[in-house]
């Protein structure tokens, strides 16, 4: 228990103490109304001058307006606390006619009141000293235009650990009131999430703030203007030609809110900014210019702080998306960009995602690059779009469910390009049963994608995988014809394969999935087949790389890589129905092709059977340039 010094009942000074009944610090007077009590609290209740206060109540709240009990001290100030829950917290209120309320230990409110538990087992002695006269502080608050202005009013103490908040009146008239307050000294701020924390009068350091006294009776009158904040002038020019970026945009987070604005001709203003050191992040959206690292800028009150900042040119795309049926914008419609070959996707969400007015801007981009769209609904499920839409693959004019129809992208450093609007047709689905070739028992843990997937780049989960009984489901396609890859869980004995129970997506069977309804598309694993080898450099282990194997005619990941090596520089990668496959090795610095040291199609292809095993050596010491076996 904390101690503190407080008025005894002959006048005394004396420190408070807590003991059991059994102890001899606890005088118990005759006919007291403390002399039941064998648990809880006991002690007086004293004024200033140390006199006992008769009738003083001592209220013990849940909360600021329930109350559980009330304790009421006799004519020699005596009061006792008992016979209360002493599983929960309590704050005490201190009331006395004539006296101004006290909130236990020394505190103007309930806010700054100490939380109490009332002992179960033992009496304890707490003194409490209440005091005469109180004040009020009371005043309007407007923002720097002179309008009323909605704020949060701390008033400190300046000899006491406590500060009492009050709050502009909701009417809108920036007026607020502390009442009950003790003679005293008193300092006074104000917080609002526009402008921040401001002392008064016009400070933004409580050291410079006054120290108003505060006399019994008195209404003391603060009244305060906000100062008027910050304003950061962002010039943005191109670091090649030194013109300005056409459509500039900047962004300042601050513990209070975002300040974020976009500008024309290289100059953007960002306005109502908090003071303080920030970090301004700064690009160019829709634009090719490539954002900047943020950079710090100091604000202060009413000034305007200037930054000078270079963007570098790189690439973009533009374009709308709308409704294929109504032509109206699509919004939270996403765009992945996939590269046509040695790639493939992840599965989730992500990527660059249209407005409310279905503007999408996808950059800006680093690299020059060719690039493949495939597009879909971003789906919160706490806040569901108001009309859901199907994937598709981007084409010249419409969708696909086939990468090979879909439009591929130029994309080049240094411009920004336009393509024509995206239409997005409502969804519709693909389900089925993934059962074992041989045996037919049901597969679960399948994972069903209508793309070519990428393993590193996001696992597969959720409804599109097969549960025990083998079904799955994809429900969010748009109606064209779609093949479905099926890849087995991880440490799986089956192969990785296409619907038709085939190796590869251009040889796989494409489903017409209908508008609202469900295209059915089954699958028959097969036991795979595994790729072994070693990759050595300089006659010893390659290190700790990792290897890869693409289907020869389509380039897709074509079993459960990746493969990473062991110390000895072997690896084994499962997983394959019968094909013919690229093997990449891949380390930190180093990009390698079973046969070549360039890419496919010069590279030597290597036939790989389901159910058996494939070995081959890579030699990584010629240039990278790996070599047969034997």
């Amino acid at each position: 228990m904390r101690l503190r010094r407080v008025i005894g009942a002959a006048g005394a000074v004396v420190a408070i103490v807590a003991t059991t009944t059994a102890g001899p610090a606890v005088a118990v007077p005759v006919g007291s109304v403390v002399a039941a009590a064998s648990t809880g609290y006991i002690g007086v209740v004293g004024d200033e001058s140390g006199q006992p206060v008769a009738g003083a109540c001592l209220t013990l709240l849940r909360s600021e307006t329930e109350e559980q009990g009330r304790f009421c001290a006799d004519a020699q100030g005596h009061y006792a606390i008992s016979g209360v829950p002493t599983d929960t917290g309590y704050r005490v209120r201190v009331t006395a006619p004539g006296y101004r309320t006290h909130w236990w230990p020394d505190a103007p409110d309930h806010l700054n009141a100490e939380t109490v538990w009332v002992p179960g087992t033992s009496l304890v002695r707490r003194d409490v000293t209440v005091g005469r006269g109180s004040g009020t502080i009371r005043g309007r608050i407007v923002d720097d235009s002179g309008a009323p202005a909605e704020a949060t009013v701390s008033i400190w103490a300046t000899d006491r650990d406590w500060r009492v908040l009050a709050y502009t009146t909701p009417g809108g008239d920036g007026r607020y009131e502390i009442a009950n307050l003790p003679p005293g000294r008193y300092q006074a701020a104000l917080f609002n999430d526009v402008y921040g924390n401001q002392w008064m009068p016009g400070s933004q350091d409580r050291t410079a703030a006054s120290a108003y006294p505060l006399a019994d009776g008195q209404t003391l009158v603060l009244d305060e203007r906000w100062l008027p904040l910050g304003t950061v002038e962002v010039r943005v020019t191109d670091t090649v030609t030194g013109l300005g970026v056409p459509r500039p945009c900047a962004r300042i987070d601050t513990p209070l809110r975002t300040v974020a604005a976009c500008g024309a001709a290289g100059l953007v203003r960002l306005g109502q900014v908090p003071p303080g050191r920030w970090a301004v992040a700064v690009d160019a959206v829709p634009s090719h210019f490539a954002p900047d690292q943020p950079v710090p800028v100091d604000v202060v009150r009413g000034a305007v702080a200037p930054l000078a900042v270079e963007l570098a040119a790189g690439a973009g795309v533009t374009t709308t998306v709308r409704d294929a049926a109504t032509g109206e914008p699509a919004d939270r419609v996403c765009v992945r960009l996939v590269a046509p070959k040695w790639g493939g996707q992840p599965t989730g969400q992500g990527g660059y995602c249209s407005d409310e007015t279905g503007r999408l801007a996808i950059g800006p981009l680093t690299t020059s690059t060719t690039a493949q769209l495939y597009a879909y609904q971003a789906v919160d499920p706490y806040d569901p779009p108001a009309r859901r839409y199907g994937a598709q693959w981007v084409t010249a004019n419409g969708g696909s469910g086939d990468q090979r129809a879909a439009l591929r992208v130029a994309i080049r450093t240094g411009t920004t390009v336009a393509i024509a609007p995206i239409r997005m047709d409502p969804p519709g689905a693909v389900s089925g049963t993934v059962s074992d070739a041989t045996t037919g028992a049901p597969v679960p843990g399948v994972c069903a994608h209508p793309y070519a997937f990428r393993p590193d780049q996001g696992p597969g989960h959720g409804r599109h995988c097969s549960a025990a009984d083998g079904r799955y489901t994809i429900d969010d396609l748009g109606p064209y014809r779609w093949p479905v890859q099926f890849v087995p869980a991880p440490g799986s004995r089956y192969a990785w394969q296409w619907s038709g129970d085939v190796a590869d997506r251009f040889s796989a069977s494409l489903a017409r999935v209908p508008a609202g309804g469900t295209a059915t598309v089954p699958a028959r694993l097969v036991t795979g087949g595994t790729l072994a080898g070693t990759v050595t450099r300089n006659g010893g282990p390659a290190g700790s790389g990792y290897v890869w194997t693409y289907h020869r005619r389509t380039g897709d990941v074509a079993g459960a890589g990746p493969a990473y090596l062991r110390p000895d520089g072997g690896f084994v990668l499962p997983g394959h129905r019968t094909q013919e496959v690229y093997v990449e090795y891949r380390d930190p610095t180093t990009t390698c092709w079973y046969g070549t040291p360039t890419v496919p199609p010069l590279a030597t292809a290597v036939g790989v059977t389901a159910g058996g095993t494939t070995t081959v050596a890579m030699d990584l010491t010629a240039s990278c340039a790996p070599r047969p076996a034997g």
